[in-house]
């Protein structure tokens, strides 16, 4: 039975849809419940040709790997109308900024803010997956991608968030991070994790991941890099993530200049003083201060898409729409 709960106030109420089946069936519940959404945000022009050829260079090697997640695309190109080439092209390349704050304790919590492109704005949706081995999967979804790529609550009690990276070395041919994710989805444990990510190398993008496990009582920050990843168990307390490597056996590697990232990181450390509480970590995301502020309403490149909450105790997800300083209306759903 899913828990959903209205906190009446200002801001924008985010979509939910709850879908079930085998993984085409889906994936076109998805398309069917988001079509209008997807339409928005899919370019009308043909790809270019050097695309088309590095689509076409990709595809069989993501089919091979993810039959059932190609199943999961190609329902949810039919649900939606839309061609599946250019729906599969979607789901290859991920970029985005996003701030994640995550307190291990007894009153643990993550908090996140979900950054984007404008275009997706008021085009997230709330996904429950009801998925074909009995587990269920709860996340915050961009119209016409997998689940996996934002902040996500699996039954197998596992807690994700994501943010993407800049390194300047990348594989031409590899797995894309989005399908990564939401492979990962179907986890049992912090090992399972890890031993997925080091099956599928090399990488065309990566991603960071906060990984908890309600089971272990553990969490895991993992940087991942073209073709390796760097693991760090983490200790009772705050811990902040961005869009750049911060581990010490990864944060040589070369990165994109990405300002923005180091600048949010560096109000997170000033900010965050005293008791981690959701409440602090709130009004931490709201802050505006300095030329790239954690809290984004457009300019430079992204804005803030949506904020998340998620209990680490209960495993109830509570999500917004747009900046977290804008936000008094949540959307609660648990998996």
């Amino acid at each position: 039975m899913i828990n959903l709960k209205q906190i009446f106030g200002k801001g924008e109420t985010m979509d939910f849809t709850e879908v079930r089946g085998d993984h085409y069936q889906i994936g076109l519940q998805i398309g069917q419940a988001t079509a209008a959404k997807i339409a928005a945000v899919i370019y009308p022009r043909p790809l270019s040709p050097g695309f088309q050829k590095r689509v076409a260079a990709l595809a069989p090697i993501h089919e091979r790997a993810f039959p059932h997640l190609f199943a999961e695309i190609k329902g949810m190109a039919e649900g939606s109308g839309q061609d599946f080439q250019r729906l599969l092209a979607w789901n290859l390349f991920e970029q985005a900024g996003c701030t994640s704050i995550l307190s291990l304790g007894p009153e643990g919590f993550l908090a996140h803010t979900e950054d984007g492109n404008a275009v997706f704005r008021g085009r997230l949706t709330l996904v429950k997956m009801h998925l074909p081995d009995g587990s269920t999967a709860l996340s915050l979804q961009y119209p016409g991608e997998l689940g996996g790529n934002a902040v996500s609550v699996t039954s197998q009690g596992l807690v994700f968030s994501v943010n993407y990276l800049f390194p300047k070395r990348l594989a031409n041919l590899g797995y894309s991070a989005n399908f990564l994710a939401r492979e990962l989805l179907g986890a049992l444990s912090l090992e399972e994790v890890q031993e997925g990510l080091a099956a599928w190398r090399p990488r065309v993008d990566v991603y960071h991941w906060f990984v908890y496990s309600r089971a272990e009582k553990a969490a895991l920050s993992i940087e991942v890099l073209v073709d390796r990843e760097s693991a760090v168990r983490l200790e009772e307390g705050i811990h902040f993530h961005t869009n750049h490597y911060l581990h010490a056996d990864a944060r040589d590697e070369p990165q994109e200049e990405y300002p923005s990232s180091r600048a949010r990181l560096g109000r997170l450390l000033r900010l965050f003083r005293g008791p981690a509480t959701v409440e602090r970590a709130q009004l931490v995301l709201s802050d505006h201060k300095g030329k790239w502020p954690i809290c984004r309403h457009g300019g430079e490149d992204s804005l803030t898409l949506a904020n998340v909450l998620v209990d680490l105790n209960t495993l109830q997800m509570a999500v917004a729409e747009g900046p977290t300083c804008q936000t008094r209306k949540y959307l609660q759903a648990s998996v």
